[in-house]
């Protein structure tokens, strides 16, 4: 039996920052590691020490084995936790580790190597008695065979990354004709994440809901589950909404699932914490898909319904104890759902954003409320790293109760300074089918029209005419003599001042005027209502529209204003009385719909294209985006090069008429 006095975690952001608390109740100290674009961030200030590993790139930093290791003997730990994603589950690096005289706290490298590949997992469940999903996990990877292997299956079939996981290198294809764009897509797609473009394919099941069993072993024999998560709501094919007990799940149907999830694990005599992931078919029926061989983003959810700290598990296990725990003493109470926030645009297709934060203000205490996040307000969130931003996870004691509280606690939290999928989250945690516990894996893509409308009238008009009066009292406030005068004061008769504001497309033409003490008149076209300014200060405005208060936080950027109060947020930029007349486009563009690296250039100069034909591909934040030609041309100027990092907006390629 080991005792662990230092640990590196070979990760950033949230879940070092998660492993750090852990670590600091258990006594044990913490070393994080950084890239330059991380030098400030939270989990490098809060760590007992830190390594610079390189520049920004993960290939270069948290991908560099090599870098990691060094960096564990210099500071003297015992051990490496590897958080989730990045070297997680990577056999080589387990093994690095092993080989330097480190604990890897996770499981073995044979075992990761097992299920790293899930085409082999695929075949020692189906040995082990458990139900797998009909599909192809073959060695024969050309083209043609995988497309002969589709047909057989029959449509839709889903493509996956054997090697990789998070939806990465992972496709639908429901007609014939998309399977060999599809194909070639998922392989690049999955040699950039993570080194290796086999892919395996499987028989989509419509309808079905993503079940996971969370398990764990130790190195005396004992292995157990403790439960589910229901993980169904997905974008991209990545996790949005998670929670426990899942209410598709019976006390009958937990206890075959739980029994198949510990019979994958003993298959492979696993050690340490990992997920066994499942298919709920709407007949009932259960299908093993994969095991991912790490701590999961959505462990949370079980550490509230089971009042057990995961991490510590890890860190006990790796140090050689026993589980104390057998299956039947596991406790289960109540109802756990977490929702993460993301950095991300969901009208736009989910497509990551990037920008400062300027303001970032959770929500005031609430019971049973847990934020996991490393992020804060002036940080930058840039295009090499994942958008999550933050884990939000309710707890209460059943899942009406849980989800209300989550909806609460998001309605309440202010992020200002970029795009988020808050208010997507909002909607589809209220949504009724949802609320109902109908979700399924396909429920984001049926009800997208629902869930990303973001457009409300009235919302607009109070957020604009918040930032109308903000500014007044601003410009008031900064005013060195007089200030009790208001700003534009004139003693003769002129019209009501007005602002210019834009939210989205819509531009807003504000018009105010003073009634009565601290009132006003507001009007926009033929709208208009009864303002009363409450209160003012620096960052925030109580405003009372017609008889009902509310306090708007505002944070100011250049000529931008994000406004958050309990109607939502909103952006609103402020612009010139007399803009600049532009002239007209000559040419049509390709332009970045998001800021990324340009990965691929897929035309040339004089090459003749047509609508909908692949120009660039972008990647950023880890996933890839095809920039595709919006009219017939020709390709008359290639503005970017192969590897160059562009900002959203950037023109890329110009198309003129042929």
């Amino acid at each position: 039996m080991k005792t662990f006095d230092k640990i590196l975690i070979a990760n950033r952001g949230e879940i070092a920052l998660r492993i750090m608390r852990t670590c600091r109740a258990m006594g044990i100290a913490s070393v994080a590691v950084y890239s330059d674009a991380d030098a400030s961030a939270l989990h490098v200030r809060l760590a007992d020490e830190a390594v610079r590993l390189g520049p920004p790139p993960s290939k270069e930093s948290y991908l560099n084995i090599e870098k990691i290791v060094a960096a564990a003997h210099q500071t003297g730990a015992d051990a490496v936790h590897p958080g989730y994603g990045f070297l997680s589950e990577n056999a080589d690096f387990a093994a690095a580790c092993e080989s330097a005289g480190l604990t890897f706290i996770g499981p073995s490298p044979e075992a990761i190597r097992q299920m790293g590949l899930k085409s082999a997992a695929r075949r020692i469940a189906a040995a082990a008695g458990v139900p797998v999903v009909p599909g192809y996990d073959g060695e024969e990877q050309s083209l043609a065979a995988l497309r002969r292997q589709a047909r057989t299956l029959g449509w839709p079939v889903l493509i996956k990354a054997s090697a990789g996981g998070g939806g990465k290198g992972m496709r639908v294809v429901r007609v014939a004709a998309e399977v060999e764009e599809a194909l070639e897509s998922a392989r690049r797609e999955a040699e950039k994440a993570f080194g290796d473009g086999a892919l395996l394919l499987e028989k989509y099941i419509e309808g079905a809901r993503h079940v996971e069993f969370q398990i764990f072993g130790d190195t005396h024999g004992h292995l157990l589950h403790l439960y589910e998560r229901d993980c169904s709501i997905q974008r991209r094919h990545q996790k949005i909404i998670e929670e426990s007990p899942s209410p598709a799940v019976s006390a009958e149907l937990r206890q075959r699932m739980g029994e198949a999830a510990v019979a994958v694990g003993r298959a492979i005599g696993y050690a340490n914490a990992g997920t066994v992931e499942f298919i709920l078919a709407p007949s009932g029926e259960f299908y093993f898909i994969e095991v991912n061989t790490r701590l999961q983003v959505e462990h949370p959810v079980t550490e509230m319904v089971t009042d057990l700290d995961l991490v510590k598990l890890q860190i006990e296990i790796a140090e050689g104890r026993p589980l104390t725990l057998r299956q039947g003493e596991i406790p289960s109470t109540g109802h756990a759902i977490e929702a993460r926030l993301y950095a991300e645009d969901p009208a736009n297709n989910f497509l990551p954003a990037t920008g400062t934060i300027h303001a970032w203000q959770p929500p005031s205490l609430i019971e049973g409320l847990r934020i996991d996040t490393g992020i804060e307000s002036k940080m930058e969130v840039g295009i090499y790293y994942d958008p999550m931003l933050a884990k939000l996870i309710a707890h209460g004691p059943d899942r009406g109760t849980a989800t209300r509280k989550l909806v609460y606690a998001l309605k309440n939290l202010s992020v200002q300074g970029v795009q988020t999928n808050r208010d997507f989250l909002i909607r589809l945690l209220e949504h009724a089918e949802f609320r109902r516990g109908q979700a399924h894996t396909g429920f984001v893509a049926e009800h997208l029209g629902e869930l990303v409308n973001e457009k409300d009238a009235a919302q607009d008009l109070i957020a604009a005419t918040a930032v109308a009066l903000y500014l007044r009292y601003s410009r008031q406030a900064e005013a060195r003599l007089l200030p009790r005068i208001p700003p534009g004061f004139r003693n003769n008769p002129y019209r009501d001042p007005s602002l210019r504001l834009q939210i989205g497309d819509e531009v807003f033409e504000i018009a105010y005027r003073l009634i009565g003490d601290e009132i006003y008149a507001v009007t926009r076209n033929d709208w208009q209502a009864r303002v009363e300014v409450v209160s003012f200060d620096p960052g925030s405005i109580r405003l009372a529209f017609d008889g009902v208060q509310r306090r708007f936080q505002i944070t100011q950027a250049s000529d931008q204003f994000y406004v958050h109060s309990s109607l939502g947020s909103r952006t609103v930029v402020l612009l010139p009385r007399y803009p600049e007349p532009r002239a007209a486009a000559e040419r049509e563009t390709a332009n970045a719909p998001m800021p990324g690296q340009v990965l691929r250039i897929l035309v040339s100069e004089g090459q003749q294209v047509a609508i909908g034909d692949a120009l660039v591909i972008l990647e950023a934040m880890k996933m890839e985006q095809t920039i595709k030609a919006t009219m017939d041309g020709v390709v008359a100027a290639i503005l970017v090069k192969t590897g160059e990092v562009v900002a959203p907006g950037a023109v890329l390629i110009q198309i003129a008429a042929s």
